[in-house]
């Protein structure tokens, strides 16, 4: 049974049967009003509502919870193909149905007392309810999907069918040119007798079309729910098949004109938005987690349901403003006037940081409405306080300045000095175009330099703007914008501009032979403004100081001594960093018995250097309590010793530095260094103490960095003189380093990583090469074939370099073999393929590849014949004729890692040869006989 055909006689309260009579009477009269009906039916179906089946009904439901003065409930849900809508609120009325049958009346039209939650009335009050249907033309969207409607209410229930309607039209006789398709649906109502779901005023029951799926409705809504929920007021909850959307709106705990509204969303993905009511519009801007802004992009004006007008603004507008029938376009005689009237309010409510980013960005606007609305925002913002400032509150971007890069160290200088100064947090590049469009006053560097001039402040003031300005002096342009910029100088005037201004490196030096700004001022940006800086190395290098401290050397007891040395201490506390030249160290220091003696003749108290140098050692102490006064650091870097000493020249021109042996050392360089950097007094180590010398070298941060260079003065004399357990420092290896093992023993020492350039496994002298000889001579040694190759190459190539002729050299009494054994017969392999029938015990190697003046000249040297002139052998047989680019020869080179050769290649099924002297074959892979042809075999045995 149809469900217009559920209701029994005396059912119809709402009097269907007489606007049926009606509405069939005037189609009889007029068929063109039957064919209109039509027609405007199915424009609105198609055009006006074809997307807003779900906004439309949703803006039923909350109309008539204004109505009932109650918070909005709409509910969601599908039984087999019928969609229902179900609302809390007033049910339905006599005056709604002859609206939904008249098409084109609203029943809401021109309601101008409007319902709160408590059921009380107010006239325009910002608490009420606002109704949103005005032309009843919105239930069309129900057509889009249906061909039956049925509303059930508390009040009563009517139906449309549209093939019911269709029946109705043929019986009149008015279906002329008409199908049962396009017989309008929302015109004839029947009435029911089905009620709505328990807990709902009214249930709106759709019948869904075949070929629409219902449950692509239900996602279609549920992606809606969230922003119904924000633009009609009105309602508090929204359930889509169980999936549950209810909005939480609160006050904002700072600004009384925002409220905050959360849109709890299944899944906890809830979102919050403020919103702000003035005039004829609410503002909205959506906050992240974090109350960060979330700008709007692409959206339209609702009113409050969307319309189809896009808006450029950052923030969502849901205005009252009088729309055209289908709800898509303002009418064209709407007010827009104080529209922007909560938009401050709704900046206020924002984080500091976050508030330009409601300023609209100037651009080409969407439509007409997008350029006024933005417009009347734009003027909104530029005369509202919302701006925040360093120290005037809020201020309207008008009365305000701004200066990009503001950092909170130069907003805490200048806060006081530049009224309306912008908040650090808004004065980025970012926000420039904002900004500049509500009218700020922008400023540059040179502008602040202009408001500073006569300002009076403390020289802890005038570096603390200086460290504020410096990161943003990134190159001439700045530092030309500042060159008025104030300086306080040393002897209290005020100087425009750093430039003629001596700078030290370091603030708070006080030196009497320079000109410097009030030390509590100095700051690296005045250098890049113009100060010529004076680095502490060339404060404490000058002549005049030089001069003066010659004096103090020559005659210690002069009266300007104890002076210049505070200074020079002074300058080198100050600066840490600095570095005292060499000759400074000549500055008399009083001694333990009150002397005055220079700094590099005198150890510190507690010296780790006393500790190892030998008991007649030729140095005095500083006193005790000059150092607590001066402190152990400062003096040190002076020249008084603690450590091993350093000899430094920039430009060395001989062996002239008073070091020992350093001449042995400078003639074995193949040129002349550069520079000269190298540990003096080792020679003063006492021989007992060296594994603590050692120590000491490595853990000083100025000396080790001279044990790295292997070729520099302190690596080499170690190595040749410093001794440990009785030998030489050349005589061990680092236990990282493998490449001699067996032949160097590792040093036993917690550094010996860091003393490694310092230890033997390069052989540079006749000792090294005797040294590596006799070690690979006894058979008590353990050594890998590998190490020995590598040990007599490295002896091979300081012989050929010079270092040493072989008569230097005394034959040793064994040599180590291919096999690692160790023993007096064997002879040094000279080519490769004499491996084939030499067993491995026989053979010492020069070095891989196998070169046949290396192994002659290591024959020289271990007195030993080459293993081509012991060996004599004959190939047998002749072969296959063959060249290099045979497979049998390309598999040899690319298996043996051998380029391809040039010459006469032959290939052998099996490849033998046989000895000259014993007549004994062996079966080889390949060899190379007298003439220099190639013999490989063709299937070598793996």
């Amino acid at each position: 049974m149809r469900a217009a055909e559920r209701a029994g006689p005396g059912s119809d309260p709402f009097d269907t049967a007489g606007l049926r009579a009606a509405i069939c009477e005037s189609w009889q009269v007029s068929p063109t009003r039957l064919l209109e009906d039509c027609a405007a039916e199915s424009d609105l179906v198609s055009v006006g509502y074809r997307d807003r089946l779900f906004t439309e009904l949703a803006a039923n439901g909350a109309d008539a919870a204004a109505a009932a003065g109650v918070p909005g409930t709409v509910a969601v849900w599908v039984t087999d193909r019928e969609l229902h809508i179900a609302n809390t609120g007033e049910p339905l009325t006599a005056a709604g149905v002859r609206s939904l049958t008249a098409l084109r009346v609203s029943a809401k039209q021109g309601v101008s007392a409007e319902r709160t939650h408590d059921g009380g009335e107010h006239d325009g009050d910002e608490h009420a309810l606002p109704v949103v249907g005005r032309f009843g033309v919105g239930f069309t969207a129900t057509a889009t999907v249906a061909d039956t409607v049925e509303i059930r209410s508390l009040s009563g229930s009517v139906v449309f069918d549209r093939a019911r309607t269709w029946e109705q039209v043929t019986a009149i006789g008015a279906d002329a040119g008409l199908t049962v398709a396009r017989a309008p649906l929302l015109r004839l109502a029947w009435p029911s007798r089905e009620r709505p779901a328990d807990g709902y005023a009214t249930e709106i029951v759709l019948t869904v079309r075949t070929g629409i799926d219902p449950g692509a409705l239900l996602d279609r809504m549920v992606a809606d729910a969230p922003d119904l929920l924000l633009e009609l007021t009105a309602l508090a909850e929204i359930d889509i098949a169980g999936t549950c959307f209810v909005i939480d709106r609160r006050p904002h705990p700072e600004e009384p004109e925002v409220e905050v509204a959360t849109v709890r969303v299944p899944g906890g993905n809830d979102r919050t938005w403020l919103v702000s009511r003035g005039g004829s519009a609410s503002w909205l801007i959506e906050t992240g987690p974090a109350h960060e802004v979330v700008v709007a992009a692409g959206d339209v004006l609702r009113a409050p349901t969307p319309t189809d007008i896009e808006l450029s603004l950052p923030a969502r507008c849901i205005t009252d403003l009088a729309l055209t029938p289908d709800r898509r376009r303002v009418h064209p005689d709407a007010d827009l006037s104080g529209i922007a009237d909560g938009y401050v309010a709704l900046m206020r409510a924002l984080p500091a940081s976050g508030r330009p980013l409601l300023v609209p960005r100037p651009g080409l606007a969407r439509n007409e409405i997008d350029a006024r609305l933005t417009s009347a925002v734009v003027a909104a913002v530029s005369e509202g306080r919302w701006l925040p400032t360093v120290a005037d509150g809020d201020v309207a971007p008008r009365r305000a300045t701004l200066f990009a890069d503001l950092t909170e160290p130069l907003a805490e200088a200048l806060g006081d000095l530049v009224g309306g100064l912008a908040a650090v947090d808004i004065s980025v590049p970012y926000y420039l175009p904002e900004l500049r469009a509500a009218g700020i006053t922008e400023i540059g560097l040179a502008d602040i330099a202009d408001r500073l001039a006569g300002v009076d402040r403390p020289a802890r003031w005038w570096w603390q703007l200086y460290d504020a300005l410096s990161p943003l002096v990134s190159g001439p342009h700045e530092a030309e914008a500042l060159g008025a910029l104030p300086v306080p100088r040393a002897d209290g005037r005020l100087n425009f501009g750093a430039r003629g201004l001596l700078l030290p490196q370091v603030a708070g030096i006080r030196a009497s032979w320079i000109s410097t700004p009030d030390p509590g001022a100095v700051h690296p940006l005045l250098e890049r403004l113009g100060a010529q800086v004076i680095p502490t190395g060339d404060l404490l290098d000058l002549p005049e100081l030089r001069a003066a401290v010659a004096a103090c050397a020559d005659d210690p007891e002069e009266p300007g001594t104890e002076t210049l040395v505070d200074e020079v201490l002074g300058v080198l506390t100050a600066d840490p960093d600095a570095v005292a030249p060499e000759w400074l160290a000549t500055l008399p220091l009083p001694d333990q018995d009150g002397e005055w003696v220079c700094a590099d003749e005198l150890l510190l108290p507690g010296s780790p250097l006393a500790g190892v140098l030998h008991d007649d050692s030729p140095f005095g102490t500083v006193d005790p309590e000059f150092v607590a006064e001066h402190g152990i650091g400062t003096l040190r870097r002076l020249g008084a010793g603690w450590g091993f000493l350093i000899v430094t020249d920039d430009l060395p021109v001989a062996a002239d530095h008073d070091l020992p042996d350093e001449d042995l050392w400078w003639d074995g360089l193949p040129e002349p260094p550069q520079t000269l950097r190298a540990v003096r007094d080792l020679d003063l180590v006492d021989p007992g103490r060296w594994p603590q010398a050692l120590s000491l070298l490595a853990t000083d941060d100025r000396t080790a960095p001279l044990l790295a260079d292997r070729d520099g003065y302190t690596a080499w004399w170690l190595r040749h003189h410093a001794r440990v357990d009785g030998h030489r420092l050349g005589d061990y290896r680092s236990p990282d380093d493998p490449r001699l093992a067996g032949v160097l023993d590792p040093l036993d020492h917690p550094h010996a990583d860091l003393l490694a350039p310092a230890l033997g496994g390069v052989v540079e002298s006749s000792a090294d090469a005797r040294l590596l000889l006799d070690r690979l001579a006894d058979p008590e040694r353990t050594i890998d074939p590998g190490v020995a190759v590598r040990a007599y190459g490295a002896i091979l190539a300081a012989c050929a370099s010079g270092a040493f002729a072989v008569d230097d050299l005394d034959v040793p009494a064994g040599v180590r073999r291919m096999d690692g054994s160790a023993g007096a017969g064997a002879v040094v392999l000279d080519h490769p393929w004499l491996l084939g029938v030499l067993p491995a015990r026989q053979v010492v190697l020069c070095g891989l590849p196998v070169d046949t003046g290396a192994a002659a000249l290591l024959a020289d040297i271990l007195d030993l014949p080459v293993a081509s002139d012991r060996l004599r052998a004959d190939v047998v047989g002749e072969g296959a004729a063959a060249t290099w680019d045979d497979a049998v020869a390309v598999a040899f080179a690319a298996d043996t890692g051998r380029a391809p050769g040039h010459g006469e290649v032959r290939v052998h099924d099996t490849l033998r040869v046989r000895l000259r002297d014993t007549g004994v074959e062996h079966i080889v892979r390949w060899w190379v006989d007298e003439r220099g042809i190639t013999h490989l075999a063709a299937e070598p045995s793996r």
